[in-house]
């Protein structure tokens, strides 16, 4: 559904799909089933290199930093076919931390990092959460301090996704342990190849690997603070507001919902056809129209930020919606599929090569991602209704 979307915004969707393609081969296929993002140097490397060749990791940045000079829309929607593809496009690094050293970092910062991400050379794990500050971020003790031209770090982070295939780390730490909580943070960025980083996998249950990182008497040039020193809160809860943005873009959940109704015409082994189903029928017309629903919500927080705004709560409503709603499609398809349903991804004879059974394992990693619903849920109250906040 391309409600509102104008003639300059259609072209562009053209031009995006006719990349893809020219661009996406059945190698890049099989080995995004097979692999994941995690084949270094593989395929998915060269369609990164392609990307980044003509520009389209800084869509919207300014000429001068190696980027387009579009508008936030023409990234939503370059991004809604990438995911509706189902291969990797911008990530966290070009949708949240660029955008957050473009608003706040030195001329430096620019000048150093903002190039090597436009190209895709440089690609950032974001550093938030800690074993013992995760929610509450503020209780983060990862360590930052000056000796000379160097910043000395030490901590550790969880939950650490992409580390083990990124070239640096968006790093969350305390540089001033006498402030206020939320005044005493700032972001460094870090490269993950400096001596005294140790990256550990972990696990979820969905198979998604993420990592525990940590750092040791870890040094980097002070130059590569971004921004003030312990003004790191507002660039974090910025960049986390858009990455709920990237995070919650529905062009998955309409790749899901197109192969869930394929699937739903075709008969079962005893000859009946679940879309004649009444009921089962109902509920997914309601799963079509929630997808209309999301992706409306995604053009409308892209023509909020053309307009420079930070969209906090229609991120937060976006993100809920959605990360519920990819939970509803994915029961939605074990109940259509059965017992078959549950054969694990990637098995020999599972449905659909097994995806609607790692979205159903997935889905709950997505209601915590970027922020938990629950605490979103208080960010639109306070935030969007003027309520006051828990305790006052």
């Amino acid at each position: 559904m391309d409600v509102g979307l104008d003639a300059v915004h259609r072209a562009w969707v053209d031009e995006v799909r006719t990349f893809l393609q020219d661009t996406v081969t059945p190698a890049l296929e099989s080995e995004i089933v097979e692999h994941g993002l995690e084949l270094l140097g593989g395929e998915v490397s060269a369609f990164r290199r392609s990307i980044g060749e003509k520009g389209w990791f800084g869509v919207t940045w300014p000429k001068e930093f190696g980027g387009l000079g579009l508008g936030a829309m023409h990234q939503h929607l370059l991004m809604r076919e990438f995911e509706y593809r189902g291969v990797p496009g911008p990530d966290l690094t070009v949708t949240s931390v660029a955008p957050m050293i473009m608003r706040h970092g030195t001329d430096q910062n620019k000048r150093e990092f903002l190039p090597p991400i436009a190209r895709g050379e440089l690609v950032c794990a974001v550093g938030y959460s800690e074993p013992d500050a995760g929610t509450d971020l503020a209780s983060l003790r990862t360590r930052a301090v000056r000796d000379g031209d160097e910043w000395v770090i030490n901590g550790t982070k969880i939950w650490n996704s992409g580390a083990q295939r990124s070239t640096h780390e968006w790093l969350c730490v305390r540089t001033d342990a006498n402030a206020q909580r939320h005044r005493g943070i700032s972001v460094i960025i870090v490269p993950l190849d400096c001596p005294g980083i140790e990256i550990r996998p972990l696990t979820a249950w969905s198979g998604y690997r993420t990592n525990e990182v940590f750092f040791h008497d870890v040094r980097v040039p002070a130059t590569n603070l971004i921004g003030q020193e312990n003004h790191g809160w507002t660039y974090i809860t910025g960049a986390l507001d858009l990455e709920r943005g990237a995070l919650t873009n529905a062009g998955d959940l309409r790749r899901a919902l197109d192969e869930l109704q394929r699937l739903a015409r075709m008969p079962r082994r005893d000859g009946t056809v679940p879309l004649d189903n009444p009921a089962f029928a109902r509920r997914l017309t309601q799963a079509e129209a929630d997808v209309d629903v999301a992706t409306l919500m995604g053009l409308e927080a892209a023509s909020l930020l053309d307009t420079g705004v930070i969209p906090t709560v229609q991120v937060s409503v976006e993100k809920i919606f959605t990360s519920e709603l990819r939970q509803r499609i994915a029961d939605l398809a074990i109940d259509l599929l059965g017992p078959e349903g549950l054969l694990a991804h990637r098995t020999n004879g599972a449905p659909a090569h097994g995806v609607f059974e790692r979205l159903y394992r997935a889905a709950p990693l997505m209601r915590f991602g970027g922020g938990t619903n629950e605490v979103l849920r208080d960010v639109i109250a306070q935030r969007g209704h003027g309520m006051p906040s828990y305790g006052r």
